[in-house]
């Protein structure tokens, strides 16, 4: 019993060792490259990295890196000391903020340091990241309007094109085109060209004939082959047309010709009656004054 005892004892300690060392020995590993990293800051961010101190900066990367793995790492030494800030202010969204840093550095400060900003690329993925970091503050409300299209938009078109795809935006104009996302993909297939063309003639694309026209085979207009302007012109007149006769069609259906027929039958009535009265009058002098007065 005793040997019994004895050798679950030691299986018990042997399986315990097993699971417990891989743990302590990346432990150790994160230990070890988090001091590495903190040397690394104090050599590159220099005043920045000593006021936080080698110790505490190794302790704290060596926290962050078991939370959210070697990317931490990564973006630690890209951004700095600042990393452990701004991770720690993004709070649930942490693991966002960490990829953002790790994949573009400094560039992505502006979009991590921001909840909302944030939000959208955990929302939209990297098109939203960079869409942001190339245009600033005019592609947040593009993106929380139309999402993952307008991210891919952003991203093919210029700043000038960005600033009138804004505009149009807070304008309404987009809304009023309609099939926003469809437009949008247009112009993450075409870039500056589709987006200048839309800007140039919102307007002729707001007639819904031209719309599919132009969402169904975007590259004659584009080129030039189509008049967007006779186009819609063309068009706009036939619906007008169309929509004439087919008023007057509606119309027509809904008199009741029985009503108009009576009506007409009464004014005809009272128009006889009238030529009538008058005729018997006209053939009664005696109804005349002046025949009164010559007796």
């Amino acid at each position: 019993m005793n040997i019994l005892r004895v050798f679950t004892l030691f299986v018990g300690c042997f399986v315990g060792l097993v699971a417990v060392a891989p743990s302590a020995a990346y432990g150790q590993g994160k230990a070890g490259l988090a001091r590495e990293a903190a040397e690394y800051l104090l050599r590159k961010f220099g005043k920045e990295a000593a006021e936080v101190g080698v110790e505490t900066l190794a302790r704290k990367i060596e926290s962050l890196a078991i939370k959210y793995g070697d990317e931490a790492l990564e973006a630690v030494r890209k951004v700095g000391p600042r990393t452990l800030r701004i991770v720690d202010e993004a709070g649930e969204q942490g693991l966002q903020a960490v990829k953002l840093l790790a994949k573009y550095g400094d560039e992505a400060v502006w979009v991590a340091a921001n909840p909302k900003r944030l939000a959208i690329f955990a929302k939209y993925g990297d098109d939203a990241a960079e869409a942001m970091m190339k245009h600033g503050e005019i592609a947040e409300p593009l993106l929380t309007s139309f999402g993952k299209p307008a991210a891919g938009a952003l991203k093919a078109v210029s700043s000038q094109n960005a600033r009138r795809l804004a505009m149009m935006d807070k304008y309404g104009d987009l809304i009023k085109i309609g099939r926003t996302s469809e437009l949008l993909e247009i112009i993450v297939r075409y870039g500056d060209r589709a987006a200048d063309f839309i800007w140039r003639n919102k307007g002729a694309l707001a007639v819904a004939a031209v719309l599919t026209a132009f969402i169904a085979n975007p590259e004659p207009f584009l080129n030039g082959l189509i008049n967007v302007t006779e186009f819609a012109a063309e068009h706009a007149t036939h619906v007008a047309g169309s929509g004439l006769a087919a008023l007057a069609m509606e119309a027509a259906e809904r008199v009741n010709w029985t009503v108009v027929g009576v009506c007409a039958l009464c004014v005809i009535g009272w128009f006889c009656g009238r030529r009538w009265w008058l005729w018997r009058r006209a053939g009664h002098p005696a109804g005349d004054p002046r025949s009164s007065s010559n007796q």
